[in-house]
């Protein structure tokens, strides 16, 4: 009472007694709340090596982890704990949102069966490695080990010494159109030029307008043998975006740290017969890196499936909605902007050597002959040496009016020149030649021999010239596929 009759006295009235009461309590729970509260610490690494404890409360009581890597970086997490997280991080040069994938995530968890198709060129057909050392068996296995109750079917649609050009009107024949995800491996075998960006945006929105509606991801090697450390892969990453397909790039984690220390290449490249670095096919340690990191970037959408069914969606109604994100862009990023142009999905004719379901077969031939490079069935031609020699092929063109030609370029194996023209139109034939100067790069290239024909069927003829661009004269040439569309 006493106390009572004091503060009145000198606050003046009971309001401001109360008042007074009030900012006494506010300055004794600012004092005390500077004082440790006993929750788990976790210790950051500052740059001066000074520890700082940050406080974190304890996980919410109840919740329990879909997957023991859920624990981001915790214990459970082995890919985490194996790369570090800056690593991961680092491999993801683009995420995205990855909604057709989270999708497929889903129907695996609940035991659907999954199809997933692989294109790619030697690397991911296994050059240098053991079928059990193949990144892309190494990403299968976690699969199954991962969803035990879901059935998969593993495609490995890989051929040597391909590109996006040939991929683009030419996938069908490798993978099956009813695939649930695709995994793309192409951009050492892409040179850094801007026809094979178009070329690999024809191919994602091939691969995109399927039917099954597939998820995407675009991964990432890289080779030492080239001009020049990038390659058409780093073209891809533009596409990759403006698609919203996740880009996983093996380069962006290992090649500075291989710069640092050359000597690393025997870690990550194959080893030939020679016992010498192969330069342009990563090893079992480059396989298996490029899968983990592939599994690091599924296992993180598993988690975020399980953090919430349903994504945040954006206040702002002039923002795309969630269920917006499995679109395909109205127009393709290689033209320009209109408001009126739609883009039907594409449905090419494609033969070729390389390939089962639709043959690479003449309707006439004079000359020509099947074969293959040293008994190497992964890489059969139908080859001519003798100038004169002549052979036709029955082609469907579509709305495109456009036709191809797929074959060899190389500077080592004395290739010469073609003539190729569609019908009877001889005049309006164009020479294509096998020889090119870039030393080491052997490669399946793409030619448009014909622009502007009709829809329907026609005969496409080429006959070997005696001109040669080789420097020794030499004749020979290799076609792998005709396309039209």
């Amino acid at each position: 009472m006493a106390l009572r009759q004091r503060v009145l006295r000198s606050t003046g009235s009971p309001l401001n007694a109360l008042l007074l009461i009030f900012n006494i309590a506010i300055l004794l729970a600012i004092f005390f709340f500077q004082w440790p509260i006993p929750w788990s610490p976790t210790t950051v690494h500052c740059e001066q090596q000074v520890e700082v404890q940050v406080h974190q409360p304890p996980p919410s009581p109840g919740k329990q982890l879909p997957y023991a890597f859920c624990d981001t970086c915790g214990p459970g997490d082995a890919l985490c704990q194996q790369y570090g997280a800056h690593n991961l991080a680092r491999s993801r040069g683009y995420e995205g949102s990855n909604a057709r994938l989270r999708r497929v995530l889903r129907d695996a968890e609940r035991g659907r069966p999954i199809k997933v198709a692989v294109l790619g060129g030697s690397v991911t057909n296994g050059h240098g490695v053991k079928p059990d050392q193949n990144w892309v068996n190494l990403f299968g296995a976690w699969w199954n080990r991962t969803f035990p109750r879901s059935e998969l079917t593993l495609q490995n649609g890989a051929v040597p010494a391909t590109g996006s050009d040939y991929f683009s009107m030419c996938f069908g024949e490798h993978i099956d159109r009813d695939a649930d995800l695709i995994v793309t491996e192409l951009a050492v075998n892409d040179q850094r030029i801007e026809s094979n960006t178009e070329a690999f945006e024809w191919l994602m929105r091939a691969l995109l307008e399927l039917p099954s509606q597939p998820a995407i991801i675009n991964t990432q090697v890289f080779g030492l043998a080239y001009s020049m450390l990038s390659t058409g892969g780093d073209l891809h990453t533009s596409v990759s975006q403006y698609y919203d397909v996740p880009h996983i790039s093996l380069r962006n984690v290992v090649l500075p740290h291989l710069l640092q220390d050359p000597s690393l290449d025997r870690y990550w490249f194959a080893i030939n017969r020679e016992g010498v670095v192969d330069h342009r096919h990563i090893g079992y340690n480059g396989h298996r890196a490029l899968a983990d990191l592939l599994i690091a970037h599924v296992q993180r959408q598993l988690c975020a499936l399980h953090d919430s069914e349903e994504p945040v969606q954006a206040l702002d109604a002039e923002l795309p909605a969630w269920s917006a994100m499995e679109a395909v862009p109205r127009l393709r990023m290689m033209e320009p902007y209109d408001t009126q142009t739609v883009h039907h999905p594409l449905v090419p004719f494609c033969m070729s050597t390389r390939t089962t379901r639709h043959p690479l077969v003449p309707v006439s031939n004079d000359g020509w002959a099947n074969w293959t490079y040293r008994g190497n069935r992964v890489k059969p031609y139908i080859r001519a040496t003798i100038p004169g020699s002549k052979v036709s092929f029955r082609i469907v063109v579509g709305a495109m009016g456009r036709v191809r030609i797929t074959y060899l370029k190389s500077a080592e194996f004395g290739l010469g020149t073609i003539k190729c023209w569609v019908d009877e139109d001889e005049a309006r034939g164009v020479k294509v030649a096998g020889h090119w100067d870039w030393k080491g790069l052997n490669t399946a290239n793409v030619f448009v021999v014909a622009r502007g024909v009709s829809q329907g069927e026609h005969v496409l003829t080429c006959q070997l010239l005696e001109e040669t661009q080789h420097p020794g004269g030499g004749t020979e040439f290799r076609l792998i596929a005709v396309d039209a569309a």
